[in-house]
């Protein structure tokens, strides 16, 4: 028998009898819990074995017992009917908006403060969810939003789409530091300005990212030409991984810059750094709906960033 023809043949019911049966080792007991008669209940155990071609119980004075073949088919019974109650708590996961896989982009500024928490509270709190992140500069970010790889990004809209081809809603600010390894000797005296050390080794965000260009721009402020011969990376782990063995310089956002100086592994120096970038936005496309899981996440991320404004300026009051 194939098991296109035997998924003909079973139903549900034949599934739950055999639990029933095993479970109580009487037919009588067994059709009370499935609310049917007798004479159904013994019709339903003959339409089962007949599909399997095989005795799956045996009857006797003391009862119904599971033969080896109806210990295997109690089995495989529970786990298809497990199955079934999964496909149910999902479907209703799903309506809710709790379930599915959420594809979200961002710039790496907006990981410790915004990112991580509202991931880890998803997580926790939406077993369901599925969450996927990629962290990359705001050009290839939306490329990968345009494109379907991910659901929505959060980074810059860079200026290059019409006015109402991004949904973007401003998040925060990402200001910029310079740092260092914590062993380079370097002195700081507290008023280090760029002049001072454009002559130092630098590792610069790769062209076109928006902190390439506002480096670019903190630097012709100052009427200075940009740090020759840089080494140049996209990614913030590799510039970071780079300091820790070099005396080499870089600017990255402060907030990652936090992480990294509580850690005891960079330092922050005193030069100021124009703020060129400004806010970072929340951006999805309007013509493209978000899931609800999707909407979850996204609401999740808008109402974080909310909470953190509110509570930087209580701080400040």
């Amino acid at each position: 028998m194939t098991a296109h023809s035997l998924i003909n043949r079973l139903k549900l019911r034949h599934l739950r009898l055999i639990l029933e049966l095993e479970a109580t080792n009487n037919l009588h007991r067994a059709a009370e819990r499935m609310n049917l008669s007798q004479p159904s209940v013994s019709k339903l155990l003959q339409e089962v074995e007949h599909a399997l071609n095989t005795r799956l119980f045996e009857r006797s004075s003391q009862g119904v017992f599971p033969t080896p073949s109806g210990v295997l088919a109690a089995r495989h019974a529970r786990l298809m009917l497990n199955d079934i109650d999964r496909l149910q708590l999902d479907m209703n996961a799903m309506q809710e908006g709790t379930y599915g896989t959420v594809r979200v982009g961002s710039i790496v500024a907006a990981l410790p403060d915004l990112v991580s928490p509202v991931f880890a509270g998803i997580a926790h709190s939406q077993p369901g969810i599925s969450l996927s992140l990629t962290i990359d500069t705001s050009d290839a970010l939306l490329l990968g939003m345009e494109s379907g790889r991910l659901d929505f990004v959060i980074g810059r809209a860079l200026g290059l789409h019409g006015p109402t081809a991004l949904d973007c809603r401003d998040l925060a600010h990402e200001p910029l530091c310079v740092v260092t390894s914590r062993h380079n000797p370097i002195e700081d005296p507290g008023t280090l300005t760029l002049q001072d050390v454009a002559g130092e080794k630098w590792i610069l965000q790769t062209a076109p990212s928006p902190m390439r260009r506002a480096i670019e721009a903190a630097f012709t402020t100052a009427l200075m030409p940009l740090p020759a011969h840089p080494i140049e990376a996209s990614s913030m782990f590799a510039t970071i991984d780079l300091l820790l063995h070099s005396r080499l310089l870089a600017v990255i956002p402060c907030s990652v810059s936090q992480h990294y100086e509580r850690a005891g592994l960079i330092r922050r120096l005193s030069v100021t750094m124009p703020d060129f970038l400004g806010h970072y936005s929340l951006i999805s496309l309007p013509g493209r709906p978000l899931t609800p899981a999707a909407q979850l996440v996204f609401s999740a991320i808008e109402e974080e960033a909310i909470g953190n404004s509110d509570r930087a300026v209580q701080s400040c009051i």
